[in-house]
C-alpha cells in the first residue's frame, strides 16, 4: 500500500527563513495525512519511545510535533555547492570563485580601512562625534547583526543535520560539510570586523549606513550567485547543480538534547559577538571623548597682523592699558589641557622649551559653542575696556563643528581693532606618520621626528637648518655669538638661538632714536615669531648666566615687551632658523604717525641682500666688548663640544 505521507508530499507551500538562511517547507498535504492516521502516529511515537526513557519518549514527541510544522532542507547557495558537487566539477569551482571574491573583498576592505591608521590611533577613528553619529553608531552594530546570516547558518546547519543524514543522503564526506560551515563563519566574521571599522572610523550618519549595506551586498553574493545560477543566467551546468535533488532532501535532526546544548552555544555566540562589538565601541567613545586621538601637541604660526591698542588687563582687578600686540609674538608650541564640547583646549607653551610658563599665563586655542568655531584668546587681553563677553576671541576660525583643529581650513578672522577676515593660521601637529613629515632630514620614530640621523638640521619636523653660531653684520662690521647656556646647550627661543653683540666699530651707529647704547648694556638677537628683534638690555653686561638663563626660559615677546624703547634693529618677517640673508632696518622715529615698529631705516641696498652672513675661520678673530676672541665658524655641533670641553 502506498505511504500517504510520501504521496502528499508533492502539495507543499514555499518559504524561506531569512534569519538563518535554511529552507523550510510548510507542508499542509503531510500535516493532512498525519492527522488522517493520528492513531497511527501515536502508536509509532509510542514504539519508538525507549523503555524507561520517559524523557527521551517526551523529546521524540516534541520533534515529531516540530517536524510536522516544519522540516530541514539545504540552503539555496553557493556555498551548499561546496559539498553537494565533485571537486572537480564547474558548479565547484564556480562556487569557489564566489567564496574568493567575496572573501577577497572584505580583505580589501579591511585592509583599506586599516590603513587609515596612525600611531596612537590604529584604528583611524575621528578624534571624536556628534552625539547623533554616536547613537547612529550603537544602533549600526544592531543592524548588522541581525542582516548578517552566514554565521548563524553556518551554526545551524552544524547543529541540526547529523553526520550520518549527510553521508547517507547526499552520499558526500562529512568533512566537506563542515568546511562549507566553516567559510559561512569565517565570511560571516570578516563582515563583522568591516562593520565594526566602517562605524568606529565614521563621523557620517548616512555615510555610516552606506558603509553597512555595501559590506552586506558583498557577504550576500553566494545567494545572488545561487539565484542567477537557479534563473540559467550563467549556463545549463549551473542551472541544474542549482536545482539538484539534493535541495529537496529532507534530513533528520539531531537529538532534542544535543540541539539543546548547540542552541546555548549558538546563544552565547550571538552575545558574544554582541557584547565584543559595543564594548569596542565603548571604549573608544571613551578614548574619543577624553582626546586620546587628538593631537596632544601642536605648533602655530600666526602672521605678521599687528594691534597697535590692544586692551592688557593683567589680573581681574588690575588696571587695563594698551599695548602694540603683534599675534606672531603668540607662535609656537600649544599642548592639549584637558577638553571643552568634546574637543581638546591647548595651552601655549614656552617658547624656549616645549614646558608650561611658571610665572606667565599662556593663551588658549580652544572650540568656542556660543560662536560655532575655533578661537584663539588669552584671558589677559581685551578687544574693548568695557565690553564683557562671554567667548573673549582674538582670532576666529570660520564656522565649523570639527572636533579636530587640523581640519579647519580657511582663513580666520582677526581683531585689530576691527575684524580682518583675511587672517593666515598655520596649524600642524608635532606628530609624524612618516619621514617625509620629517621633511626627509630625519627619522619618524614612534611617532616623532628624531632629527639626530640629519646632519645640519633641527626643530620639531626636522625643518630648521643648522644655525651659524657666528655671524657678522655688513653695515656696523658688528660680530654676534650663540649664547649658551652653563650646561653648554644653546639658549633657543622659539627653536632659534639667542645672538650676543661681541663687537662693533662704533656702538653709538646700532643706537635709537630713544636710547644710546653704553658700554656696560648688552645687546641680544632674538627671534620672536616671525621677525628678529635687536634689543638693548641696561647692564646686561654685569648679569649673572643663570640669570639670563631664567629670563630666556620664561621669555615671551609680548609680555615681556620685546619690541620696546630698547629694540634698536627689526627684521622682515620669516621663518629662517637664522638671521643670515634677511634684511634688517634700524628702528627710527616712533609715534602714532608711524608703522607699529615706527619708522625703519634698511640696513642694506638694494632689497634682499640681509645684513648678516655666516662668519668661518678666514674672516679671522674679531674683539668683543669685553676684549676676548669670538670663535670662528666651527658649526653648532663642533661649538658645543668645544663649549664642554672647556
Amino acid at each position: 500500500m502506498a505511504d500517504p505521507l510520501a504521496e502528499s508530499t508533492l502539495d507543499f507551500s514555499w518559504g524561506e527563513r531569512r534569519s538563518t538562511g535554511v529552507v523550510f517547507h510548510r507542508q499542509n498535504a503531510r500535516v493532512s495525512a498525519t492527522n488522517r492516521d493520528g492513531a497511527a502516529a501515536g502508536d509509532t511515537l509510542r514504539s519508538e519511545a525507549p523503555a524507561g526513557g520517559d524523557g527521551e519518549a517526551s523529546a521524540n514527541v516534541r520533534d515529531t510535533a516540530i517536524g510536522k510544522e516544519e522540516t530541514l532542507m539545504l540552503p539555496h547557495s553557493t556555498h551548499t555547492l561546496l559539498f553537494t558537487e565533485d571537486v572537480c566539477s564547474l558548479p565547484f569551482f564556480f562556487a569557489m570563485f564566489v567564496l574568493f571574491v567575496s572573501f577577497s573583498c572584505l580583505c580589501l576592505a579591511l585592509w583599506d580601512g586599516l590603513g587609515e591608521g596612525s600611531p596612537g590611533n590604529p584604528l583611524g577613528v575621528p578624534v571624536n562625534v556628534s552625539h547623533q553619529v554616536r547613537a547612529a553608531q550603537y544602533l549600526s552594530i544592531l543592524v548588522a547583526l541581525i542582516l548578517e546570516e552566514e554565521i548563524p547558518t553556518g551554526t545551524y546547519l552544524m547543529r541540526m543535520i547529523p553526520r550520518s543524514s549527510v553521508e547517507q543522503k547526499l552520499g558526500v564526506p562529512y568533512w566537506k560539510f563542515v568546511m562549507s560551515a566553516i567559510f559561512r563563519l569565517l565570511i560571516g566574521y570578516m563582515f563583522l570586523l568591516n562593520v565594526f571599522l566602517a562605524v568606529v572610523q565614521s563621523d557620517r550618519v548616512l555615510e555610516m549606513f552606506y558603509d553597512i549595506l555595501a559590506l552586506n551586498f558583498v557577504a550576500l553574493m553566494d545567494d545572488i550567485s545561487f539565484k542567477l545560477c537557479q534563473y540559467d543566467v550563467l549556463g545549463k551546468r549551473l542551472r541544474n547543480a542549482a536545482s539538484a535533488e539534493c535541495f529537496g532532501v529532507e534530513f533528520e535532526k539531531r537529538g532534542f538534547f544535543f540541539r539543546r546544548k548547540m542552541t546555548l552555544f549558538v546563544k552565547f555566540v550571538y552575545v558574544f559577538n554582541l557584547l565584543v562589538a559595543l564594548g569596542g565601541l565603548t571604549a573608544v567613545g571613551i578614548l574619543q571623548r577624553t582626546g586620546a586621538y587628538q593631537c596632544e601637541s601642536i605648533t602655530v604660526q600666526f602672521g605678521d597682523e599687528v594691534w597697535e591698542e590692544a586692551f592688557v588687563q593683567a589680573s581681574p582687578a588690575g588696571d587695563i592699558s594698551t599695548d602694540v600686540l603683534a599675534y606672531s609674538y603668540f607662535g609656537g608650541v600649544y599642548k592639549q589641557e584637558g577638553t571643552r564640547a568634546g574637543r581638546p583646549v591647548y595651552r601655549e607653551m614656552r617658547k624656549s622649551e616645549d614646558s608650561p610658563f611658571t610665572d606667565k599665563v599662556g593663551a588658549l586655542l580652544l572650540y568656542c559653542e556660543e560662536e560655532g568655531a575655533w578661537v584663539f584668546t588669552h584671558e589677559h587681553i581685551r578687544k574693548s575696556a568695557a565690553i564683557e563677553e562671554d567667548c573673549p576671541w582674538l582670532l576666529r576660525s570660520p564656522d565649523t563643528d570639527a572636533f579636530d583643529i587640523l581640519e579647519v581650513s580657511g582663513a580666520w578672522s582677526i581683531w585689530v581693532g576691527v575684524i580682518n577676515k583675511d587672517a593666515e593660521v598655520a596649524i600642524t601637529c608635532n606628530g609624524c606618520k612618516s619621514d617625509v613629515e620629517c621633511n626627509l632630514n630625519g627619522a619618524c620614530v614612534d611617532g616623532r621626528c628624531n632629527c639626530s640621523s640629519a646632519v645640519g638640521h633641527y626643530g620639531v619636523h626636522c625643518e630648521l637648518q643648522e644655525p651659524c653660531p657666528n655671524i657678522i653684520g655688513n653695515r656696523f662690521n658688528d660680530t654676534w655669538a650663540v649664547i649658551h647656556k652653563r650646561d653648554c646647550e644653546p639658549l633657543l627661543i622659539h627653536s632659534r638661538p639667542v645672538y650676543k653683540l661681541r663687537h662693533i666699530d662704533d656702538a653709538l651707529r646700532l643706537s635709537n632714536d630713544v636710547t644710546q647704547l653704553q658700554p656696560d648694556d648688552d645687546v641680544n638677537l632674538i627671534y620672536t615669531g616671525s621677525r628678529w628683534f635687536a634689543v638693548q638690555i641696561p647692564g646686561g653686561k654685569n648679569l649673572p648666566l643663570e640669570v639670563l638663563e631664567q629670563m630666556g626660559d620664561e621669555f615671551h615677546a609680548f609680555w615681556d615687551k620685546a619690541f620696546s624703547n630698547g629694540t634698536v634693529v627689526v627684521s622682515d618677517p620669516t621663518t629662517k632658523s637664522f638671521p643670515v640673508g634677511v634684511d634688517m632696518y634700524r628702528v627710527g622715529e616712533r609715534g602714532p604717525e608711524y608703522g607699529p615698529f615706527g619708522v625703519l631705516y634698511p640696513l642694506e641696498w638694494p632689497a634682499g641682500r640681509g645684513n648678516f652672513h655666516c662668519m668661518d675661520n678666514t674672516t679671522g678673530h674679531d674683539h668683543d666688548f669685553d676684549g676676548h676672541n669670538t670663535t670662528g665658524h666651527l658649526g653648532f655641533a663642533v661649538l658645543m663640544s668645544h663649549c664642554k670641553e672647556q
